[in-house]
């Protein structure tokens, strides 16, 4: 154990002094973590900028300005605005100072209180597509509303015949307007167990720039004997099985460092949520031993470094590519999230999701379970095929 200690401690200078290391461990992460999270950071957000001309001015469209507008210009990711005629609201609309323009034509609320039909226009912009389609359901609705009174109102009307009391549409009406609805909504708080974009890129890009990292130390075998250290270092009573050992807690060490640096930085610098520390400690430790595991069974079936460094390269790169390092899987089809959960990508990325909005760490044991088995067997396959590579030449 020794030895295996100062092959570790060897390999962690070298590293320390090798500027290439500490890009691909650290700077190349961070980088594009934050770039990417910042360059998405309004893709999943929503706002609406509405115009109202209310060229009627009755009771109904007061109504429908006041109490239904309104209520949208109560949260903020709406503004509703006031313009004096319909040219001006559609001119809005085209100069894309508004997603969508409601039109309440005149003679509106006359023609209502007639049992007539009347329209209120809903204007959007070619490149508004949500926000316009919000603002077609809200006049929807509303018209739906109008529609249930009207009906409520021909049908007692209906009922009582020609010599019906005049007031009795108002009393129908006031009744049918104030029943309550059949169907309430209510919004509620959920816990969304889902990454935000800050977190998802922050753990992809770690992740994928993990492979890298770990490949790194079963890589210098190769280095190792082409000068001849590794034979100096065989010629005494030490295992390949030792110096093994050492080259991979190094890189253990390596990568959790470089994990830990890249949680604290990303939390602090972009606002990343990785979830509860020891959940986050449990999925760090099992996505290393994974990577490691992994790298070692490609580097296993390579004879140069050159070959070991491509083989790894190339594994690295397309499991972070099936595993979502750069596109969330959820809004992938369905199929490709099945496949995302064959790599210990879309199982960490999982396990990391499995802590949001209320999780706790026992939601993401199965996560750090897969990581681990994915590491231990890989890994154990790797090493035992990786002793040949520790021999004098």
């Amino acid at each position: 154990m020794r030895t295996a200690l100062l092959v570790a401690a060897k390999d962690l200078r070298q590293r320390l002094r090798d500027r290439s290391a500490l890009l691909v461990s650290i700077v190349a992460p961070l980088g594009l973590a934050v770039i990417f999270s910042q360059l998405l950071a309004g893709a999943t957000e929503f706002g609406a900028r509405w115009v109202v001309a209310d060229m009627d001015g009755g009771e109904l469209a007061l109504v429908f300005r006041d109490e239904v507008l309104g209520s949208f210009e109560d949260q903020d990711r709406f503004s509703v605005t006031d313009v004096p005629t319909e040219a001006a609201a559609r001119t809005a609309v085209e100069d894309d100072t508004a997603d969508a323009a409601f039109i309440v034509p005149p003679g509106f609320t006359a023609a209502i209180q007639a049992g007539q039909a009347a329209t209120i226009q809903v204007v959007g912009a070619s490149d508004a597509g949500l926000g316009t389609e919000v603002a077609r359901s809200v006049a929807q609705a509303f018209g739906d509303g109008v529609v249930s009174v009207q009906l409520s109102i021909a049908t007692a009307a209906e009922l009582a015949g020609p010599d019906a009391d005049p007031a009795l549409a108002g009393m129908v009406a006031a009744s049918a307007a104030g029943a309550p609805r059949p169907v309430l909504l209510i919004d509620v708080a959920a816990d969304l167990r889902q990454l935000s974009l800050a977190t998802y890129f922050s753990a992809s890009m770690a992740i994928m720039f993990l492979f890298f990292s770990a490949q790194m130390g079963l890589v210098s075998l190769f280095e190792e004997r082409r000068q001849g250290t590794l034979g100096r270092i065989l010629a005494g009573p030490i295992q390949p099985w030792t110096v093994l050992a050492g080259k991979t807690l190094g890189s253990f060490v390596q990568a959790a460092v470089a994990m830990t640096v890249l949680v604290v930085t990303t939390t602090l610098l972009i606002g990343a949520l990785w979830g509860p520390p020891l959940g986050v400690v449990l999925m760090v430790a099992g996505a290393i031993t994974a990577a490691i595991g992994i790298s070692a069974l490609v580097i296993s079936f390579t004879s140069t470094g050159e070959a070991a460094g491509a083989a790894s390269s190339a594994v690295a790169i397309t499991l972070a590519v099936l595993g979502g390092s750069f596109s969330p899987t959820a809004q992938a089809p369905e199929v490709l999230g099945a496949i995302a959960m064959l790599t210990p990508h879309g199982w960490f990325l999982r396990g990391l999701g499995d802590m949001q909005g209320g999780g706790t760490v026992v939601d993401a044991l199965p996560a750090v379970a897969v990581l681990f088995g994915i590491g231990l067997v890989t890994g154990g396959i790797g090493m035992l095929r990786a002793r040949r590579l520790v021999r004098a030449r």
